[in-house]
């Protein structure tokens, strides 16, 4: 993530946003005091907000798709199981299609300060993982801290 922020910079984007689920098993690296943004497609069904662990459960938004393939039944009971695993959560349904939910997500993206930096900032979690730095207990950023078996992407000009 660090070496998206410099590219970014390089770049002079107004704004970056990662999505770093995936990059480690099912986990989500959170950093604290960073927005953090779950996204869950609606056709994984129900049950699935009850089974994704930490990535759902420490996330401050949590964008819901293709909730316009599901019924309204369906689009509730997810919903509930979402609040269930984490209550505090802001659950936006967004339509990639048709754009609904888009200004309600770009507001929150618009209201969060602005991070130079993630010098000394920490991981909200643990990672349970055991196959990096991170999912050793790690929560330290940087390339200091990263040990084990880890990719970087390459970014280019």
């Amino acid at each position: 993530i660090e070496g998206a922020m410099k590219w970014g910079r390089k770049k002079n984007l107004s704004m970056l946003i990662t999505e770093s689920a995936g990059l480690c098993n099912r986990c989500s690296p959170y950093i604290r005091g960073i927005l953090s943004v779950c996204v869950i497609d609606n056709l994984s069904g129900v049950n699935t907000p009850r089974k994704i662990g930490p990535m759902l459960k420490y996330a401050d938004i949590v964008v819901v798709t293709k909730g316009d393939i599901v019924s309204q039944a369906e689009r509730e009971v997810f919903a509930f199981n979402i609040k269930e695993v984490n209550s505090n959560a802001k659950v936006i349904f967004v339509n990639g299609i048709t754009g609904q939910g888009t200004f309600a997500l770009a507001k929150y993206f618009s209201e969060v300060p602005e991070v130079d930096t993630l010098k000394d900032r920490t991981l909200r979690f643990t990672m349970p993982a055991a196959i990096c730095s991170y999912c050793t207990g790690e929560t330290r950023i940087g390339d200091y801290y990263q040990l084990g078996m880890l990719k970087k992407m390459e970014y280019g000009d």
